[in-house]
């Protein structure tokens, strides 16, 4: 029994002693868990109570690195800010720096947006519009960072307010015939006196199918016109551009509007006249398709209202201007005013087709059919007989030639003149860019 007993408290005092022994362990570790409070002492064992191994598998954690934050992104305007008399071909840009533009508004004095472009990394803005005249724009615009951040800026100006426009007007123009002879210049006339020239030429361009060499040539400060060396070849296509707005040409004067017009080279018809044999040689595309006699301006000077007149037709490659079913034709034109002189006259005249600027046509004169093919009786106009006159206006046209020879007296170099009579290095020279 007492072996028994003595066994039995041999237990329980190894019992008792376990229990206290736990006791003890699990009050270390629990403090040893209670670290990290702020408030308990630097521990170099990373928190864990001394005499405890730490486990290897999985380190102590860290807090996350933070990102710096993204720097501000930038806005410049172009034009800057209070700039005043801008070109108004130069476009209005935006352009954003360290982030991307998410808006752009450029709207005029009453309120209308102005149409733009935006890149597509989103980087750049530039208006796609042309703006006008003696406007004031105001300009914001937003750019957002990496971080959804956004910069804005305002901006404001006004564009150049012109002492007044000029308009081209060219022909064949917009509205005028889509095919021409292979005698028609490309005219512009502008409605202003152009100072600078030079300026003014670099915005006319003259494009053709096939590709077609040639120059300008000014007539005056207002009138200039561009031809090839030779006729046009038939077939040809021409597209004219006058790129003039927004561009300044001298004297304070702007261009008002850009204008551009296409057309196409008809058949070659080409009418020679020669006052030697007082007949017309009319050929197409080269071919000799009719002959007819004719009576030309007459050999004779007369003065009147202190002016001289002289009525020979004139020489050289007459280019077709106009046409009419019936002209009203005068004396009084060129200088005969009184109904008592001999040479006065005004008369309805059919079948008139012009040639020259200053009154000489190509007509029909069934009273002069006499002298046709012998004398000159006219004048100065290409007299033919009424069917040949029927033919003639109802083949000929604008830009085709009537060449005319051996008259004596010269067509003068002068716009709508004798444009193809003049040198080729005489026209060239009359290029503000040469």
């Amino acid at each position: 029994m007492g072996r028994e007993s003595g066994r039995g408290t041999i237990r329980r005092g190894v019992v008792r002693a376990r229990v206290v022994a736990a006791g003890v362990l699990l009050a270390v570790l629990a403090a040893g868990c209670s670290g990290g409070s702020g408030d308990a002492p630097d521990d170099p064992g990373g928190g864990v109570a001394a005499g405890v191994t730490p486990s290897t598998s999985a380190p102590p954690a860290t807090a996350p690195a933070t990102a710096p934050a993204a720097a501000p992104a930038t806005l410049s305007i172009t034009p800057k800010n209070g700039a005043e008399g801008q070109p108004v071909a130069e476009p209005v840009a935006v352009a954003a720096g360290g982030g991307t533009l998410s808006v752009v508004s450029v709207r005029n004095g009453d309120g209308r947006t102005i149409e733009g472009a935006l890149s597509p990394d989103r980087t750049s803005w530039t208006s796609t519009e042309p703006l006008g005249y003696d406007r004031s724009y105001s300009v914001s615009a937003t750019a957002t960072n990496a971080d959804g951040v956004t910069t804005k800026r305002t901006s404001a100006f006004s564009t150049v307010r012109p002492r007044t426009f000029t308009l081209p007007y060219l022909f064949p123009g917009p509205d005028g015939p889509k095919t021409v002879g292979v005698g028609q210049p490309v005219t512009v006339r502008f409605d202003e006196p152009i100072e600078d020239k030079a300026t003014a030429e670099k915005t006319l361009t003259v494009s053709t199918t096939p590709r077609v060499a040639g120059s300008w040539h000014w007539f005056s400060d207002q009138v200039v016109h561009w031809r090839p060396k030779n006729y046009w070849a038939p077939g040809t296509r021409v597209t004219v551009t006058a790129a003039v707005y927004g561009v300044h040409v001298g004297d304070d004067v702007y261009g008002q509007q850009d204008v551009t017009s296409s057309f196409t080279i008809g058949r070659s018809r080409i009418a020679t006249v020669d006052d030697r044999t007082k007949r017309m040689v009319v050929r197409v595309d080269g071919k000799v398709v009719r002959t007819a006699p004719v009576s030309m301006g007459k050999d004779k000077r007369i003065v009147s209202n202190g002016k001289t007149i002289n009525y020979l037709t004139q020489s050289g490659p007459h280019v077709v201007t106009d046409k009419h079913d019936v002209k009203v034709m005068s004396s009084a034109s060129y200088g005969v005013t009184d109904k008592k002189h001999p040479e006065y006259y005004e008369e309805k005249i059919p079948l008139a087709v012009r040639i020259s600027p200053d009154g000489e046509f190509v007509h029909a004169a069934p009273w002069s059919v006499w002298a046709q093919g012998k004398q000159n009786v006219s004048h100065g106009c290409i007299n033919l007989a009424p069917a040949h006159a029927r033919w003639f206006y109802d083949n000929f046209s604008y830009g085709d030639i009537v060449d005319i020879k051996n008259t004596g007296r010269a067509l003068p170099y002068a716009a709508g003149f004798n444009e193809w009579g003049m040198p080729w290095s005489d026209w060239v020279a009359g290029s503000a860019l040469n």
